[in-house]
């Protein structure tokens, strides 16, 4: 099987031959390629000129030829500039001043228009690379949020931004339903233009909210994004989910329109693919850490997670969370080789 093949057919829980992976945030700053790049060219350049874009998102296929999804290099928070906002990459994150009732001024977005470059990347990628999937991604609408109402990076649990949300829900909710629409176009878009064979949704921030919490502001917001997505899509592809740090919400969210659930390195994946396993895929759930440290940990971590994850279809090797600057070229190597069967 190639790496097309072997993803899609696991998203559809159905057989492969090895189990296939791929890693959140490959496509960055732990490969020196990169480093060089992002020395000549700023954050948003690299997003928007699709060549540079391209040839990031393909870097880690050249380096790592078992990986078998080429995941396009963007961020989350791509929608903000045409709504607005000035968003910069330096120390954090930084966005410009946001206040609920900017919500009523907004445009009316349209993916092809005012952020096409994850597509257009996709897209050019396909005239050339056959063999891997092509994977669109986009942030949930609670996780885009913290970041708009606390202007960037923000305190370490978004007490501020929580803050605003749970003093005014209704115009919270306002607020959440138009990034959905905004998020559901941009998968859409990352399909219907990009070619994408699978999307992913990033709801990094879900795990802060409680079960009731989350059934008011998360999961209403992120099920409509899942609808606009659906109906514009012009396919149907496989849509994965990951949140960290939300083991108490999971239930929850397999209640959703979704092909995969991510868990990060706190959840007992054997657990979870013995109870959940028959109904969809899941993918993960190495902690991250194991890159940091020696390649005979980073092995041995990546055999446990391959262990608890057993011999049914419908499991997707990745990482608990993304790849951190830190990572080490040879442990990634490593937990590929691993995974590949070439180590015993």
């Amino acid at each position: 099987m190639e790496g097309k093949e072997r993803l899609t057919s696991a998203l559809n829980n159905t057989e492969v031959d090895r189990v296939p992976i791929w890693f959140m945030r490959q496509a960055g700053r732990h490969l020196p390629e990169y480093r060089k790049i992002a020395k000549e060219h700023d954050f948003w350049t690299r997003c928007m000129d699709v060549d540079l874009c391209s040839k990031i998102t393909t870097q880690p296929l050249e380096r790592y030829p078992e990986i078998d999804a080429a995941i396009v290099f963007s961020d989350i928070l791509t929608p903000l500039p045409s709504l607005g906002y000035n968003v910069s990459y330096g120390n954090g994150i930084s966005i410009d001043e946001f206040e609920f009732d900017h919500v009523d001024d907004w445009p009316a977005f349209d993916a092809r228009k005012h952020a096409p470059w994850a597509g257009d990347a996709l897209a050019e990628i396909g005239e050339f690379e056959h063999n891997k999937a092509r994977l669109g991604f986009a942030g949930c609408p609670w996780t885009i949020s913290m970041y708009l109402l606390s202007g960037g990076t923000g305190d370490k649990d978004f007490h501020g931004a929580r803050s605003d949300i749970f003093s005014d829900p209704e115009a919270a909710g306002s607020l959440l339903d138009r990034l959905a629409d905004i998020v559901g176009g941009l998968l859409a878009d990352q399909v219907n233009y990009g070619g994408a064979d699978a999307v992913q949704l990033f709801d990094t921030w879900a795990g802060l909210l409680s079960p009731a919490q989350y059934d008011e502001f998360g999961k209403k917001a992120t099920e409509r994004a899942i609808g606009v997505f659906r109906e514009k899509s012009n396919r149907r592809v496989p849509l994965i989910h990951y949140a960290k740090g939300s083991g108490h919400l999971h239930e929850q969210i397999r209640q959703m329109d979704i092909d995969a659930i991510t868990l990060d390195w706190r959840d007992d994946l054997r657990d979870n693919r013995e109870e959940h396993g028959s109904l969809m895929a899941i993918q993960g759930n190495l902690d991250p850490s194991y890159l940091h440290g020696s390649q005979e940990n980073a092995i041995e971590a990546a055999k446990r997670v391959l262990d608890q994850a057993g011999e049914g279809p419908g499991h997707i090797f990745n990482l608990g969370h993304g790849m951190a600057p830190a990572s080490k070229i040879e442990n990634v190597k490593a937990v590929l080789r691993t995974v590949a069967g070439e180590v015993e």
